[in-house]
């Protein structure tokens, strides 16, 4: 958007107004928009020269060798291979004339996709193949056909995945079946994954150079190498193993060896030649990055008179690890007169292409480098516009900490994107290894910036809808674990957040408690510890038809019902699938459609934000599957579910699945430097950029030495002698560095982090080697003193603004709340604060914001007109009067543990006053306890023991004072009115007591209260206790059973604690005088308008650490917001 356009026509506003909503936000509809390919590649570059004439065929050139095409980043060379194809087919070439290597399927995808976009206005074109491929499609088309030809089934071509579970698959192998060829001391290590992923890079490299199992085994003998010779000997039985599928399975190394043996039979090499003949120009993209075996293979079809150019950078060679080496590229460059040197980079502004040069000065000297120049750096540009280029194109960022790196990477995303109207998807955040991805995504995502991963970084298996897929297939063979359970409830197909699947579990307790009143037989794990809630509810959604299970939602209200309903509907769809004998992917796609995520996660994506970015890369998640399983199901049609879990879920490399959209995602792209290669956006953030992590430290040939088996095969080097390898790994990081930083085509954002401590985080060398003056996010301890006299370096503020709503309003609102801050200050933001409110921003106003709500009702708060007292209550009024008050009004819906243990006992306590005797009130504890308890086995066992013990002290108390002929009343109701307030509201105390014990002798009444607690209170406290001083009170208000009129009179009280280890459990409270009487009748009228409310009091005391309100208490912390 135009900052300077001053046109105020309401279409103009319109628009103006649906371009800044795109850019902040989703809008609330989704909107399908069709679009076409995105091209990575301008049409803006022109070649004169000897590059004009390679584009354009000029008969004056002499095409008897290939040429080369150098240049650095952005400089046109995947251009220069476009536009001479381009030229080609519109001089009247056929497509089948012409073969372009790209370095990978989504560089071949968007070459191909630039290409037809060129070609596409200019006349009729129709080809019947595509003449852009990558290596390895290029190497399985020509031997399907040579296979073909020698009357053999076409081969498959296995991923990298694959590939490592099938090694892993033959390691456990023998592991499991005894060693046969590895050295004792790696045994133990045979089922690491580790140690497979080791073996398949020496595998790999191995069969890059053509090396055969027999010849891998013999270099490791005759250079004293026990794990060469047993990686031949293993080599051999993976081959064993491969010739036993009906298919040949191929990986992407054996695929070329296999390709270019099969050019040496009579048919292959019918193949060849005709291709050869048929070839009038032959592109080969990005050949830095080819391994020997790609090389040998392209050179297949290099003939003398073929219009041949090969494009490359050894600047950007950045796969050694996977094999490339330039030697390819620079067998051609050498000679001058068929080397095209390009110098322009049509990508790179002026400041960026100086700090692309500066590093590569640290490069190793290459006789074809030649100075980058930007070609928009015309002697026409202004000195103040070449500064300003200079000041904002590359930026270098020194944070004090990691957190504030993240958050200037979320700045600098969302200004490009709200300032500078670029779109998401031309942003990307660039790091060294995919560890740190999973940071600034978490990053990005919470100030809404939508996001895409790589998909090469994430293994399938692990996505976390795919899981729950993979999770309710197998429900289908086989029962799920709690864990499992759970996971399912809270994922994407119970749809449950933990607070609804506490519900769900309480729910569940309450129907396992009234199964137990009932005198139901509860169910045992074999380990005799009773099943809880969460193995009823796993039992119920494993077995749902089971009459025995249907008891257990007694409980459960709608929207608990819902909830299990929902994973219940899921799972039952893949069971019926797999008992109707469905295939794989047909019990798949049943629990896809019963999960009913489809056309939600649609809509999500469709909306956009980073929610839609979520949904997107699900959708694009869950298509992959069904590749997968489709690829499966073709090549094991008799295959069991079981078979497709246990296959998927080995493959423990992550594999890019197909791009079947067309179009890029509407979202930031956080990928690893290596996945950059070949790549460009409009903005790059170069992220994480630490010594130690960019340079990492040099890599080695590990247990098996890869490395020295490349140094013997490609410079004839001994294993045995010692090489030094830090510069050659300081020289790939340096590349890989000099790729990232040459991704963006307007500005590019490099971030560090430098502070000092025990794990000091210091900025790699590369970014001096920039040549840029970087800006440094001053430390908070250094707040102070940057501010009380001028920086050396440009500082801000400790943690970095972030442009985003959220953080915009906290800093207003804090600013007009601050009575310290100067007076003009709190009124511009309140100035501000009150423009965001007119334009409808939540959190602006006032009243949108915690504690400036007024109170809901200031009516107090009665019980039918009346205030009602209970006398356990009395003294937790006194002690917190807003947490009694929340307990006492459903602020406590879930039952604890000691709740529950106290039902029990009391039960029991009845129980014993009815005559139940010593040994069944025992085995009661023993039988029903346990059910109560939710502990671990151990913790339950002793209370279990301890209640043993407690029930036997309770038994001789209670059964004492029935052997002396006492009365006895268990759970009486006392109830009287005590008075009326000063405003006439009637005053009631009421309360059950445990027990009653009158005396026949002298009718006086003792109130006992049983505590469950396993520490007594003294002897002074129970003295004192509000609570029995109530009950006795109660007493002389209330008549006694047999309708005579007669009053209780009050002969003490007791509280008594069965579950203490001493003898005497008893805490006595003597006989109240009429003067204590009276004093509890005045405690009870003071405290009846406290309870009453409609304010109530926050007190701290030694209760606090164990209450559960401190989130909503101002007394609190935790909980001061809420005033």
């Amino acid at each position: 958007m135009d900052r300077h356009n001053t046109d105020k026509s309401p279409q103009n506003t319109r628009d103006i107004n649906r371009d800044l909503e795109k850019r902040l936000g989703a809008s609330g509809q989704p909107q399908v928009r069709l679009g076409e390919s995105a091209s990575a590649f301008s049409a803006t570059e022109h070649f004169d020269g000897l590059a004009g004439a390679l584009v354009e065929g000029s008969a004056k050139v002499d095409y008897s060798k290939p040429y080369a095409i150098l240049g650095g980043a952005g400089t046109g060379k995947t251009s220069l291979l476009i536009a001479a194809a381009r030229d080609f087919l519109l001089q009247g070439g056929s497509a089948s004339e012409i073969m372009l290597f790209a370095p990978s399927k989504e560089a071949a995808t968007a070459v191909r996709a630039s290409l037809y976009e060129r070609v596409a206005g200019e006349g009729d074109y129709a080809a019947s193949g595509t003449f852009v491929r990558s290596v390895h499609s290029w190497a399985f088309a020509f031997y399907r056909s040579v296979q073909a030809l020698r009357g053999k089934k076409p081969p498959r071509l296995i991923t990298g995945a694959e590939h490592d579970m099938q090694i892993r698959e033959i390691l456990r192998g023998t592991a499991q079946d005894g060693n046969r060829y590895w050295p004792d001391n790696v045994v133990p290590a045979l089922d690491y994954a580790g140690f497979a992923q080791q073996l398949r890079d020496l595998l790999l490299r191995a069969t890059e150079r053509g090396l055969s199992a027999a010849d891998l085994r013999e270099l490791g003998v005759a250079h004293d190498r026990p794990m060469w010779e047993g990686a031949g000997h293993f080599l051999e039985e993976y081959q064993q193993v491969q010739r036993l599928s009906r298919t040949e399975s191929l990986n992407a190394s054996e695929l070329l060896h296999a390709t270019l043996g099969a050019f040496e039979c009579p048919e292959g090499a019918q193949v060849v030649e005709q291709q050869r003949e048929r070839v009038k120009l032959l592109l080969v993209d990005d050949a830095h990055n080819l391994d020997p075996a790609s090389a040998r293979l392209i050179q297949s079809f290099i003939a003398p008179g073929t219009r041949t150019l090969i494009a490359g950078d050894p600047d950007q060679c950045v796969f050694h690890f996977r094999g490339a080496d330039e030697a390819f590229l620079d067998s051609y460059s050498q000679d001058p007169d068929h080397r095209v040197v390009l110098s322009a980079s049509y990508r790179l502004t002026p400041p960026a292409a100086q700090s692309v040069n500066a590093v590569r000065r640290h490069l190793s000297a290459q006789p074809s480098r030649v100075v980058l120049r930007s070609a928009g750096a015309g002697e026409t540009v202004g000195a103040a516009v070449a500064e300003s280029m200079r000041a904002d194109s590359v930026q270098v960022t020194i944070a004090p900490t990691e957190t504030a790196e993240r958050l200037k990477i979320v700045d600098v995303v969302r200004r490009a994107h709200v300032e500078d109207s670029v779109a998401w998807d031309d942003i990307a955040v660039i790091v060294r290894g995919t560890g740190s991805i999973a940071r600034v995504r978490r990053s990005l995502m919470a100030y809404g910036v939508p996001v895409k991963v790589d998909p090469t970084s994430v293994v399938l298996a692990e996505q976390p809808l795919v899981r729950m897929l993979l999770l309710a297939a197998e429900a289908s063979y086989r029962d799920l674990t709690v864990a499992e359970m759970s996971d399912l409830l809270e994922g994407s197909v119970g749809g449950a957040d933990p607070v609804m699947v506490r519900r769900v579990h309480r729910a569940v307790a309450l129907a396992i408690r009234s199964a137990q009143l009932a005198g139901q037989a509860l169910r045992q794990h074999d380990n005799g510890a009773p099943f809880q809630a969460a193995d009823y509810v796993t039992e119920l959604l494993n077995r749902p038809e089971a009459p025995e299970n249907q008891w257990v939602t007694s409980h459960c209200g709608p929207r608990e019902q819902e909830v299990l309903q929902r994973v219940s509907t899921v799972l039952e769809a893949g069971r019926k699938a797999l008992a109707g004998q469905q295939s794989v992917e047909m019990v798949l796609w049943k629990i896809w459609q019963a999960t009913k995520l489809d056309m939600h996660l649609r809509a999500q994506a469709l909306k956009g934000g980073s929610l839609g970015a979520q949904a997107d890369a699900d959708l694009d998640a869950v298509m992959s599957l069904f590749d997968i399983v489709g690829d499966f199901a073709e090549r094991n049609p008799q295959a069991k579910v079981k078979s497709f879990i246990d296959n998927i879920r080995a493959q423990q490399v992550p594999t890019g699945g197909r791009d079947q959209r067309g179009v890029r995602a509407g979202a930031v792209e956080i990928l690893p430097a290596h996945a950059a290669a070949g790549r460009q956006w409009k903005v790059a953030v170069v992220a994480g950029v630490q010594e130690g992590q960019w340079p990492t430290g040099p890599t080695v040939g590990g247990l098996f030495g890869q490395l020295e088996l490349v140094d013997l095969l490609d410079r004839n080097i001994d294993p045995s002698v010692p090489v030094s390898r830090i510069n050659d790994a300081i020289e790939e990081e340096r590349r890989l560095f000099l790729l990232a930083i040459s991704r963006a085509t307007d500005t590019v954002h490099v971030t560090s982090v430098q502070n000092s401590g025990d794990e000091a985080l210091v900025p790699s060398r590369f970014i001096a080697e920039m040549e840029v003056e970087p800006t440094e996010l001053a430390a908070t301890g250094d707040i102070e003193e940057a501010s009380s006299q001028p920086p050396a370096t440009s500082t801000t503020g400790a943690l970095p603004r972030v442009l985003a709503i959220e953080s915009l309003l906290a800093e207003l609102r804090d600013a007009v709340t601050d009575e310290n801050r100067p007076g003009h200050e709190r009124r511009a933001a309140a100035r501000n604060l009150a423009k965001m409110a007119r334009a409808g921003v939540h959190g602006a106003a006032p009243e949108d914001w915690w504690g400036m709500a007024q109170p809901s009702s200031e009516e107090r708060v009665l019980s039918g007109g009346k205030i009602r007292i209970s006398p356990s209550k009395l003294e937790s009024w006194n002690t917190c009067a807003l947490r009694t008050f929340l307990e006492s009004n459903g602020g406590v819906s879930e039952s604890t543990e000691p709740m529950r243990v106290g039902i029990f006992i009391h039960a029991i306590a009845e129980q014993i006053v009815q005559g139940m005797e010593l040994g069944e009130a025992q085995l009661a504890v023993k039988e029903i306890l346990p059910h109560v308890l939710d502990g671990p086995g151990w913790k339950d066992t002793h209370t279990v023991q301890r209640w043993e013990g407690g029930v036997e002290k309770l038994h001789k108390f209670i059964t004492g004072y029935r052997d002396q002929g006492f009365d006895l009343e268990t759970e009486r109701t006392l109830r009287a009115q005590v008075g009326q307030t000063e405003d006439g509201i009637e005053v009631t105390l009421s309360g059950r007591a445990d027990l009653l014990v009158t005396n026949p002798e002298d009718g006086l009444t003792q109130v006992i209260d049983f505590k469950t607690g396993k520490k007594a209170v003294s002897e002074k406290a129970a003295e004192e206790s509000s609570q029995l001083r109530a009950y006795q009170f109660l007493l002389t208000l209330t008549e006694r059973p047999g309708g005579d009129g007669h009053k209780y009179q009050p002969g003490g009280a007791a509280l008594v604690y069965p579950g203490t280890e001493g003898k005497r459990i008893a805490k006595p409270q003597a006989e109240l005088t009429e003067e204590k009487l009276g004093d509890t009748h005045d405690m009870l009228m003071d405290i009846a308008p406290v309870t009453a409310g409609p304010t109530y009091l926050a007190t701290i005391n030694e209760e606090c650490t164990n209450c559960a309100f401190t989130s909503i208490c101002p007394a609190q912390p935790e909980g001061k917001q809420v005033v």
